[in-house]
């Protein structure tokens, strides 16, 4: 048991430099691509997307997964890094999966909605999911993200809202019905590392189960319901990994 304690304790000691180290100091490195119209694509191990339905928007990618998102007058605006699969495996098959991000809010303007942490899909069944840890609204999303309010959870050492909501529209498979999965923390945080599988688990154990993974991505969205919001959120440091 002492060395049980011995062990936990180096553990978390080598977890807190890591935290320390890419909060306090984090700048994009490696080879980058910008692009200025909605691309899917990739750069080193990474894979992106840029995406929005108006305004003049931009986004810059790096083989190291960080990423800057900049966009002006966009109704809904988004853009995300990190690791695509094949979907054939579960995020257990997979491993076990964390991110690691810095966010870095620079003349965010009319924001009505949004969402800052870890975006994916699976498929079989068709879940598009969000862990939210931060937003560049001025208010926390709340309850009109979904139909259904699972409660408050401690996952990942922070207290988290739950909720499950049922969809029509636009996904990975086309225009069809599928659910949405949210973790949305209770404070927000700029810096920090998400344990993407712990809100996973607490998910399967309301019964909310995901399927085959498709992606597991650092997400910046932001949306407004009137002119148009603008804006940069940059991520000096974003990487998903197993």
């Amino acid at each position: 048991m002492k060395y049980l304690s011995i062990l936990q304790l180096l553990i978390s000691s080598i977890y807190l430099v890591k935290t320390q180290d890419f909060c306090q100091s984090a700048n994009h490195s490696g080879e980058s691509i910008k692009e200025t119209s909605n691309k899917v694509g990739s750069i080193g191990d990474v894979t992106y997307e840029l995406w929005a339905d108006s305004g003049n928007n931009s986004a810059t990618f790096y083989s190291d997964g960080s990423f800057s998102c900049t966009f002006q007058n966009a109704k809904d605006y988004l853009c995300r890094s990190g690791l695509s699969f094949d979907s054939t495996k579960t995020y257990n098959e997979l491993g076990h999966l964390y991110a690691d991000f810095k966010l870095v809010k620079q003349s965010i303007s009319n924001v009505d909605y949004s969402f800052v942490g870890i975006y994916g899909w699976t498929k079989n069944p068709l879940i598009e999911y969000y862990i939210v840890d931060n937003w560049l609204s001025r208010d926390r999303p709340g309850s009109w993200v979904g139909n259904k309010n699972h409660g408050d959870f401690v996952i990942d050492g922070a207290e988290y809202t739950v909720y499950e909501n049922t969809r029509n529209g636009p996904s990975i498979e086309g225009d069809t019905t599928f659910t949405q999965f949210f973790s949305i923390r209770k404070t927000p945080r700029e810096c920090g590392t998400i344990d993407i599988s712990a809100h996973f688990d607490q998910w399967a154990k309301l019964g909310m189960q995901l399927g085959k993974m498709y992606e597991a991505k650092v997400l910046g969205e932001a949306g407004s319901t009137g002119s148009g919001t603008s804006g940069t959120a940059d991520f000096p440091y974003a990487k998903v990994y197993v």
